[in-house]
């Protein structure tokens, strides 16, 4: 849970000047229930994913010469196709099967 605060203040620090709506803090309200519920269940949870999110953050964002951010073009849909793709990563386990595990670890 402390994983997602920090993650949560650290991205939406002032200076980004973000501007959120209702959906924010229902997002956040569904994080903590889902980490109730993994918790419950033994299951892993949810991973706050700071250093991607900053740079998300970074590449949509306009700043100043002094590095000052002006204004952020704010989307989801960038987090929705990653989780497109690795849904549609299950469904192709058995192609994935097929790449050697030298090559899926780069030696």
């Amino acid at each position: 849970a402390s994983l997602v605060f920090f993650q949560h203040s650290s991205v939406n620090h002032s200076s980004h000047k973000l501007k959120h709506g209702v959906a924010y803090n229902y997002d956040t309200l569904v994080i903590g229930f889902m980490i109730g519920v993994n918790s419950i269940f033994g299951l892993p949870w949810l991973v706050a994913a700071t250093v991607r999110s900053l740079n998300h953050l970074h590449a949509l964002g306009t700043k100043s010469s002094d590095g000052k951010f002006i204004s952020v073009q704010e989307t989801r849909l960038t987090n929705l196709f990653v989780h497109a793709l690795v849904l549609a990563s299950i469904f192709a386990l058995s192609v994935i099967k097929l790449i050697p595990v030298p090559v899926l670890y780069g030696t």
